[in-house]
């Protein structure tokens, strides 16, 4: 009877493979307090939660969708299923819907404590249809980039 036997298996020592063996160092990471929801919830995961329940509420903001029908025009192209493309306001390209996004024009801001709740509503559910801007998705995750920067750096 002949025994399966694995062949062994080498350390690889060469300088290359050594080189590319990347040193795990261990972070201290800060231990945040979980002070909401039966203490399992840090402070930023509880407003985050509500920031994301108030967006998702108000994704059909009828001023929102005016400015999306403000930006569209009748496809013309070969999809029939297609019946309008949007463009972006910053590139000035044309889209399908799946493609573009509603962008406030003034950041909705922060939202981490209750004193910020009462701006953000108001950033966020403004009526007149000028105050969105329709964005392909490129444009829309670079001006939030550079949105982003700017707020880091000051």
């Amino acid at each position: 009877m002949a025994k399966n036997k694995t062949p062994k298996t080498r350390k690889d020592t060469s300088s290359k493979a050594r080189k590319t063996t990347k040193i795990k160092r261990k972070v201290k990471r800060q231990i945040v307090p979980r002070t909401r929801n039966l203490k399992t919830m840090t402070e930023s995961e509880y407003f985050g939660k509500i920031r994301s329940s108030l967006r998702s509420c108000f994704r059909f903001w009828k001023p929102a969708l005016k400015a999306l029908e403000l930006s569209s025009r009748p496809y013309t192209g070969k999809n029939s299923r297609q019946k309008k493309e949007y463009q972006c306001n910053e590139c000035e390209n044309w889209f399908s819907r799946r493609s573009v996004e509603i962008d406030h024009i003034e950041e909705c801001g922060k939202l981490s404590s209750y004193e910020d709740i009462i701006i953000f509503i108001q950033r966020l559910t403004r009526e007149e249809p000028e105050a969105y801007q329709i964005l392909c998705k490129e444009c829309h995750k670079t001006k939030t980039k550079k949105y982003h920067d700017n707020k880091k750096a000051a």
